[in-house]
């Protein structure tokens, strides 16, 4: 999607936009501003996954990789997805505001494309959230008792996640609170 993106923003910003100014010469601007971001987001991506298996055959399947782009962030591979997904996205709206966005039958024509465009990148962006809260889990597991590790977590980004309940906090009952039937729940 990013390299159709791409060539198309690319083409139609050579037809439609030889200088062009104003609003429209704006709006174009973010376009590549948005094609740009969603380049370097595949490629954090694309150099996460390529580091990360270097480290794990370097140092073994187990190993903690922090160093390269890890250093920065810790889990790039989902943080550059995200980045890469969300910006093709925003770069199709502005393409459609751009070269047609005056009217409200290019909106029309063009809204099944943003809406699949939108439901595409929300739904991987949501597994990428909800996976990167799961891998920090299982990492706190497996390497939190570590040195490495704090001082890894102390200086990286985690990227985009959605926070999951620990089966402690789902346990967890809430004083006052009321079971599905109506009654209220024991207190702690």
């Amino acid at each position: 999607p990013f390299l159709v993106t791409s060539k198309s923003c690319a083409e139609m910003s050579i037809k439609c936009c030889s200088g062009e100014s104003g609003v429209v010469g704006i709006i174009w601007n973010l376009v590549r501003a948005a094609v740009v971001a969603t380049w370097g987001g595949f490629l954090i991506e694309a150099w996460g996954d390529f580091a990360k298996s270097i480290g794990k055959a370097q140092k073994g399947e187990d190993a903690l990789i922090t160093g390269g782009i890890f250093r920065f962030f810790r889990h790039p591979n989902y943080t550059g997805e995200i980045i890469g997904w969300a910006s093709s996205c925003v770069a199709a709206f502005l393409a459609v505001a751009a070269t047609s966005g005056k009217t409200l039958s290019a909106w029309m024509s063009m809204a099944p494309s943003l809406i699949a465009c939108v439901l595409g990148a929300s739904g991987i962006s949501f597994v990428l959230t909800t996976a990167t809260a799961g891998l920090e889990r299982r990492q706190l597991e497996k390497y939190g008792d570590t040195d490495e590790y704090k001082e890894w977590v102390g200086k990286s980004w985690v990227g985009f996640q959605l926070v999951k309940k620990t089966k402690d906090e789902e346990e967890t009952v809430v004083p006052g609170a009321t079971e599905d039937n109506g009654s209220p729940t024991p207190e702690e």
